[in-house]
């Protein structure tokens, strides 16, 4: 029987997310989530609402483990106390026994974080290496959509699978081909070097189960030497010794694999031994059951001297066909060269790097870090966590993500708490000055939000905050009125990294692109801003009128930068858990 712990635990590392992490997100301390998730411990109403949110949980699934039953069931078995129970058993008798003949797959798809691709994707990404006339394997098939998608294009069919619920499957399929049951680490090493074409999305490890087996890690050269590697960086390796020298692939990565500093190596990997041809944003939801954040890499199994490196973003995968059938005429391209000697291959990054290298032609602009200095505020977290709820002579209030408005402006109202010199979260560096700019850094709903602290009050910025300090002469609500904007939030949106939850460094916030005018013009800008946002403080009337402002006054802005579609003009309301 499932409990309230072990499926909470389940929700976590779904959402790539370790106990600290989530402690940190909900404001409370980890060993409280630890003690939940070992059934120690019974979350409140309250909490288990915040799990739900922050782990995309079903409320009422949560609810009920609790052992709280929905007012809805509880008055249905009220109602009908002898019906209701025997209408119950004999709906899930045959459930129940499904349930086990699918358990083992359900398993091992949780342990090894494997979501299932959409058809559209999986065809398209077969187009993507002009997957046609040769051997084609996947080679972690799971329920088979990338064998489905190949077996009309004159390809010999191979799969393999770990799990034998899913291989008996695919057979009974249609699909005709050569089908492996085992762990491919360990029964596919006798394929290499044999097939064209290598496609799939193998499952992702999450950090409690790296693969730390000695023999399977020195069989590769990215895991020859440590004491554990994740699954997708094994497998990345794997598709290309498949390979045929020249053989095509397309893969399906977290994109922490194309970001993150501890990954570099995998990317001097990639650099030193394939062609890279392209690199193809995902948008979140697109896997059923988790919001991770991914990316297509296809490439070839040879080192092109000068290879370009085409890249896209899809915002839907409705989109998607149409930029597989794009990409090849794209002029959004790189050199491998150039873009080996980047530590961010996003394609969201080098769409950035793309607008740096036009915008000259519109202008003057600079980075963030020329106009502004920048730090971080301060929190503590667990026992030391406390406030004062009421004013006080000497205290300071501390802004968090919940003070601010949607896109733009504070509501020192909506959270009232104080400290004074004398509590761990007190931190001099974090006091705000009047005509600084406040920024959340962190949040899938807030991150992006901006403010101008105008108020004479004491106060103190917590860490969700990073604080802009505007050097001699910048107008601070010229700053905030362009980050407010529809074009500076849709940079924001492509600097921001997060397989999960939403971030934006220091680092990466300073290379934001600020448009210069005269002083009289950003002038004119900042009192319209100023004024647009005390009209409309609690909605977006405002952005159309900033929008045209920057538009009136930048040649081609919104071919330089533009709007995403399917997506809102600003972050949701959604706000840290205090």
């Amino acid at each position: 029987m499932k409990n309230l712990g072990l499926r909470l635990k389940e929700y976590r590392l779904q959402k790539g997310l370790s106990i600290k992490n989530l402690a940190r997100i909900l404001n409370i301390s980890y060993t409280s989530i630890s003690h939940i998730e070992r059934n120690k411990l019974l979350p409140s109403d309250s909490l288990l609402k915040k799990l739900s949110k922050e782990l995309d949980a079903n409320l009422e699934e949560l609810q009920i483990l609790a052992g709280r039953i929905p007012e809805d069931i509880k008055n249905i078995l009220y109602s009908f106390p002898v019906e209701a129970p025997i209408f119950l058993r004999e709906a899930f008798s045959n459930y129940a026994t499904s349930e086990l003949l699918f358990s083992s797959s359900i398993n091992l798809k949780r342990e090894f974080e494997q979501f299932f691709t959409p058809y559209t994707i999986a065809a398209g990404m077969l187009d993507l290496i002009n997957a046609r006339n040769g051997m084609f394997i996947d080679p972690s098939c799971g329920n088979g959509i990338f064998l489905s998608a190949a077996k009309t294009r004159n390809l010999k069919i191979f799969g393999c699978d770990i799990d034998p619920a899913c291989i008996e499957s695919i057979k009974n399929s249609g699909i005709k081909g050569k089908f492996i049951t085992g762990n491919a680490f360990k029964v596919l090493w006798d394929y290499e070097n044999s097939f064209d074409f290598a496609a799939g999305n193998p499952p992702f490890s999450a950090q409690e189960n790296l693969i730390a087996d000695a023999n399977i890690l020195n069989k590769f050269e990215l895991g020859k030497g440590k004491k554990a590697q994740s699954t997708e960086v094994l497998f990345l390796e794997l598709f290309i010794r498949l390979l045929k020298p020249n053989g095509k692939f397309s893969i399906i990565l977290p994109e922490s694999l194309c970001s993150v500093m501890p990954l570099q190596y995998a990317r001097d990997w990639l650099s030193k031994n394939i062609s890279i041809d392209s690199i193809i944003s995902l948008p979140r939801n697109l896997f059923k059951g988790t919001t991770s954040k991914c990316v297509i890499l296809s490439g070839r199994k040879n080192k092109s001297i000068c290879n370009l490196v085409k890249h896209a973003i899809c915002n839907a995968e409705s989109d998607f066909l149409s930029i597989v059938r794009e990409i090849k005429n794209t002029s959004n391209s790189i050199d491998q060269a150039e873009l080996s000697k980047l530590s961010d291959w996003r394609p969201e990054s080098l769409s950035i790097i793309s607008i740096k290298d036009n915008s000259h032609k519109n202008g003057k602009w600079n980075i963030l870090s020329d106009l502004v200095k920048l730090r971080t505020g301060f929190a503590v977290y667990g026992e030391k966590r406390h406030f004062n709820s009421e004013f006080e002579k000497n205290t300071y209030q501390l802004i968090f993500a919940r003070n601010f408005l949607p896109v733009a402006g504070l509501n020192m109202d909506r959270v009232r708490h104080f400290i004074n010199q004398d509590n761990p979260a007190f931190s001099p560096k974090a006091i705000l000055h009047k005509g600084e700019i406040l920024f959340v850094r962190v949040g899938a709903g807030c991150c992006g939000r901006v403010a101008v602290f105008d108020s004479d009050i004491n106060a103190q910025a917590d860490d969700w905050i990073h604080i802009l300090t505007p050097k001699e002469k910048i107008n601070p609500w010229y700053i905030a009125a362009w980050i407010a904007s529809s074009f500076g939030q849709r940079l924001l949106k492509l600097m921001s990294y997060g397989v999960g939850t939403v971030s934006i460094s220091k680092t990466t916030l300073r290379q934001l692109l600020v448009p210069r005018f005269t002083v009289k013009k950003e002038n004119e800008i900042a009192g319209l801003f100023k004024g647009l946002l005390k009209r409309y403080p609690h909605n977006q009337q405002w952005q159309q009128s900033l929008d045209n402002m920057f538009k009136a006054n930048i040649k081609n802005l919104e071919g330089l930068i533009s709007s995403p579609r399917d997506e809102k003009p600003c972050p949701s309301e959604q706000h840290q858990a205090l």
